[in-house]
């Protein structure tokens, strides 16, 4: 159980580093194009959700041995960034498919998604100050 608790947040270190270059190519337009914002995006979201269900899993299994895992504010803002991560998802689709909606909803699309990554690196501090007050008890 120790690796899983160890594989779970480097897997989300790697989750944040892609959504970071996914950030910055939709911020900058380097290397744009929309096939492969789209790309990358959908692989940052599916990390993402992949690692909620890890998280959980791990908590699960904890939970078995009769130790608690006290998650505090972790657990409720995965769930908030897999829903914002929906709704930017599909903020990006409507943008593609209407282009006279662009002007409205880029902006929507970009606080969404910039929010969420901060928050990714919130959870990765709670999460590791929960890792680390596990292991010293």
């Amino acid at each position: 159980m120790k690796i899983l608790s160890l594989v779970h947040p480097l897997y989300q270190c790697i989750a944040i580093l892609v959504g970071a270059y996914n950030a910055r190519m939709g911020l900058t337009r380097k290397a744009f194009t929309w096939r492969r914002h789209r790309s990358w995006g959908l692989l940052y979201y599916v990390m993402t959700t992949v690692g909620l269900v890890g998280g959980l899993l791990i908590n699960a299994l904890f939970e078995r041995t009769g130790r608690e895992f006290e998650l505090g504010l972790h657990l409720p803002l995965g769930f908030l960034m897999v829903l914002l991560f929906v709704l930017a998802g599909a903020l990006g689709f409507q943008m593609h498919r209407r282009r006279d909606l662009r002007g409205t909803l880029l902006p929507i699309h970009k606080y969404l998604n910039l929010s969420t990554l901060l928050l990714f690196v919130f959870q990765g501090l709670t999460g590791a100050l929960e890792l680390l007050g596990f292991f010293l008890a």
